[in-house]
């Protein structure tokens, strides 16, 4: 996904899976990308009217199902 996309979560990855639901990260929620850092930083996102970030390596490990405008 790309800065400002945004879509419903589908899938978390096992071994992050307790990391991100503690930061509310859940399935089903709608995640929104907000910034993408450079050199391997970290990507902001917000999740209902929660805003966190996050390793890119976690956020690679989170699928989302993204709607078709």
């Amino acid at each position: 996904m790309q800065d400002g996309e945004e879509g419903t979560i589908a899938e978390i990855g096992e071994e992050i899976r307790d990391t991100v639901v503690s930061m509310g990260v859940r399935p089903g929620e709608r995640l929104v990308i907000h910034n993408t850092q450079p050199l391997n930083g970290p990507v902001v996102v917000s999740v209902g009217q929660s805003m966190t970030s996050m390793s890119q390596s976690h956020a690679r490990q989170i699928e989302i199902s993204v709607d078709d405008d």
